[in-house]
């Protein structure tokens, strides 16, 4: 291990649409850090894919940025500590790719879904594993998938692995999955949190593709001759086995007791809260928390930020100039845009369903909706109503919890999309609930730092770490007006899908 005389700590986020690689003080101070923006891949119609050679060379960017300033010796790193995304990759014993990731928004596994429905039966992934059997969020599906439509590529499939798991071959030259991601695969027992050779001899997945399991804070392995010279890191760094951004993010946010609960928005918007048992409605995400004992229970809205995006790349032309003659980023001028319009956007609703939805309508043929679009809407009308259906679409989640604020603490936010300040007080008043704006956005790579500290050995990063620097943060109280404009708003919203179902499935 590193002397920590002089100790920064790595985080190193893969997201759905980029990767952020930050670099911190044991203090939490952000050091350095840089982010490589990339797109999605959508092959055909609700397709949709990663290239993990991208992420790969995202991070590789990201570092030589960092590493660019000759103040910063990449041997103080005492570890570096990994999240991401969903995207299952399946890789050959060299640890080459064999097909694109396959995302969590993707939606071609029907026919997979209903043959493992037949074959398996949703009972038994229930019992095992505590989540439905449903594509996108789970990777059973997609890997059926790619063994029904490439059987003889597949005899060449080693190992599955996910974004950060994919990166930490990379660094390290060792294939590993961390136990809380195991849990969203659906060939893992929740239980006995090993890989489920039960479900996998029905499912016809052959055992040897399994990688071995790791807690989040186990050391994997450390960073090789090889990777050190291609990302200017040290040789010798120890790389630990991480966790999924869901819930690193969670934990950076304060919410690491039973009944602790926190907001992330990032491209997608994720609702969690800590619990000791395991939920009996399969509605709910559940995955194993960083720590035994402890379970971290997800809904997950998918399309947040995304919605925010694509709006800004479809129509953002329109308020570039004037966003670039204040001097302020695109974002900054769309918040401030949303600012001056009043609540309830007159009006306007929208359901953030641009690529179906998971939690909590579980329905990936429903689509986004503008309702109540006339000659008053606006451009910031839009922008406005974009934040408060994502603000529903989490209050919808909240909905399934078995309390809907189990603690009666504020819920903090973060998260890219916590930035905003105004969005943070659409979703306090659609809420009905306080909330705290974190005081960092960067709540992924946060807990990336947190479970590295951990993985070596730094006391002083304790597992309330998150919750100390959350109590710093801006609290923000609902508007009781704006809360119940909203609560009449909300109830139209879900009557808008409900009134549209029918017609999304046909």
């Amino acid at each position: 291990m590193k002397n920590h005389s002089a100790i920064t700590l790595l985080g190193i986020d893969i997201g759905t649409t980029g990767t952020k690689c930050t670099l911190y003080n044991k203090d939490s101070t952000i050091i350095a850090q840089a982010y490589t923006e990339y797109p999605m891949i959508h092959p055909r119609p609700e397709w949709t894919e990663q290239n993990p050679d991208v992420w790969w060379q995202a991070t590789c960017s990201n570092l030589k940025q960092i590493f660019a300033d000759k103040k910063i010796n990449p041997a103080e790193i005492a570890a570096i500590g990994l999240s991401c995304t969903n995207a299952i990759t399946i890789v050959d014993k060299n640890g080459i790719p064999l097909y694109n990731a396959i995302g969590h928004q993707d939606k071609r596994a029907d026919k997979e879904v209903e043959w493992l429905k037949k074959n398996i039966g949703n009972d038994l992934i229930e019992s095992h594993c505590n989540n439905q059997l449903a594509k996108g969020s789970f990777s059973l599906p997609s890997i059926k998938w790619f063994f029904n439509h490439f059987p003889k590529l597949s005899t060449k499939a080693y190992k599955i692995l996910m974004p950060s798991g994919y990166i930490i071959y990379k660094l390290t030259g060792i294939f590993s999955m961390n136990i809380p991601r195991m849990s969203l695969t659906l060939l893992g027992n929740i239980h006995t949190e090993q890989w489920d050779a039960e479900i996998a001899n029905k499912a016809g997945i052959p055992a040897r593709i399994l990688p071995p399991l790791y807690e989040p804070t186990d050391i994997v392995g450390v960073v090789t001759e090889t990777a050190a010279k291609i990302t200017g890191l040290t040789a010798g760094t120890p790389v630990c086995a991480g966790c999924l951004d869901t819930v690193v993010s969670t934990l950076a946010s304060g919410a690491v007791n039973v009944n602790d609960m926190a907001i992330t928005i990032g491209s997608s918007a994720r609702i969690c809260y800590i619990s000791d048992q395991l939920p009996l409605n399969h509605k709910l995400l559940t995955t194993r928390s960083p720590y035994k004992g402890l379970y971290t229970i997800i809904q997950s809205t998918d399309n947040a930020g995304v919605s925010l995006r694509w709006f800004r790349d479809v129509f953002g032309r329109a308020i570039e100039s004037d966003a670039r003659t204040r001097g302020w980023s695109i974002y900054d001028y769309m918040d401030y845009m949303a600012a001056q319009v009043y609540p309830g956007s007159g009006g306007l609703i929208y359901l953030p369903y641009l690529n179906g939805e998971k939690a909590p309508i579980w329905n990936s043929k429903a689509k986004g909706v503008f309702f109540g679009i006339s000659l008053d809407t606006t451009y910031a009308t839009f922008i406005r109503a974009i934040m408060e259906g994502v603000a529903f679409s989490i209050k919808h989640c909240l909905e399934e919890f078995p309390k809907s604020n189990p603690s009666n603490a504020p819920i903090p936010i973060g998260g890219g999309g916590a930035q905003s300040q105004i969005w943070c007080q659409i979703i306090s008043d659609v809420l009905n609930l306080p909330v705290i704006q974190l005081k960092t956005s960067e709540t992924e790579t946060l807990g990336d730092m947190i479970i590295a500290a951990q993985s070596v050995g730094i006391k002083e990063i304790t597992n309330e770490y998150g919750k100390e620097l959350a109590s710093h943060g801006a609290l923000i109280v609902p508007n009781i007006d704006n809360a119940k404009l909203y609560n009449r708003q909300y109830q139209k919203y879900k009557n808008i899908y409900i009134h549209l179902k029918d017609d999304f499935d046909t």
